[in-house]
């Protein structure tokens, strides 16, 4: 199966995947980019980050070899691959409900984690096995976040 790779809304590369034996293989091609770039997959409203991108030749790429277990943190269905924030083919505008970070309200980084200015708190994607004492963990939209007052 091979999926597009989107820069600033447009087809700039491919994904592809494939299963080997008892593993799926993601192996990505991009033109050359500046900086660290992420790579993300999206697909039925779920986004997770692959990997980092790394140079090779004149490009970028990236391969992951990913068990079951690791393939179930990635969208079910993957329609599409992109950079981050604003590269996707067509970003959704955000949610007219929102209600900002002046009522408590979180406000979504480019790699998944959250931020509330208000209340100065910092909340990443966390999945633990079991609760540690001590931990702050929230669920958000049904996922678990651990939080950081800054």
């Amino acid at each position: 199966m091979e999926l597009p790779i989107y820069i600033n809304g447009k087809a700039a590369g491919r994904l592809e995947i494939r299963a080997e034996g008892l593993y799926t293989v993601f192996e990505a091609r991009l033109p050359k980019q500046e900086g660290l770039r992420r790579l993300y997959v999206a697909g039925g409203g779920e986004r997770a980050c692959l990997g980092v991108l790394k140079p090779e030749g004149d490009g970028l790429s990236l391969r992951r070899r990913l068990s079951r277990l690791e393939r179930e943190k990635l969208p079910k269905k993957p329609e599409y691959a992109d950079l981050g924030e604003g590269s996707a083919p067509n970003p959704d505008p955000a949610p007219a409900a929102d209600p900002g970070p002046s009522a408590g309200g979180w406000e979504r980084g480019p790699d998944g984690f959250l931020r509330d200015p208000g209340r100065r708190l910092l909340a990443l994607p966390c999945d633990l096995r079991g609760r540690k004492p001590g931990l702050r963990l929230e669920s958000i939209d049904g996922r678990e976040y651990l939080l950081f007052r800054y």
